[in-house]
């Protein structure tokens, strides 16, 4: 997997009950922390946060969203 930025669009690879996230849940990198760790931001489409777990570098992948799929 490419290097993890700050911003970055990832998705779960597996469930996090104790957040209600599901596996290929949709979400935002917003700190990095040590040992490949990484705080996620989850929001509704109102744009209010409903998760913010950390979750290791395992646990995701990032997503590649092109312009051109944009309508």
């Amino acid at each position: 997997m490419d290097e993890l930025k700050l911003y970055n669009v990832v998705a779960l690879t597996r469930a996090i009950s104790e957040h209600n996230l599901r596996r290929g849940d949709i979400g935002v990198l917003i700190d990095i922390g040590p040992n490949s760790h990484y705080m996620l931001e989850f929001a509704d489409r109102n744009g209010v946060t409903y998760a913010m777990p950390i979750v290791s570098i395992e646990g995701l992948i990032k997503v590649y969203l092109h312009a051109d799929m944009v309508e």
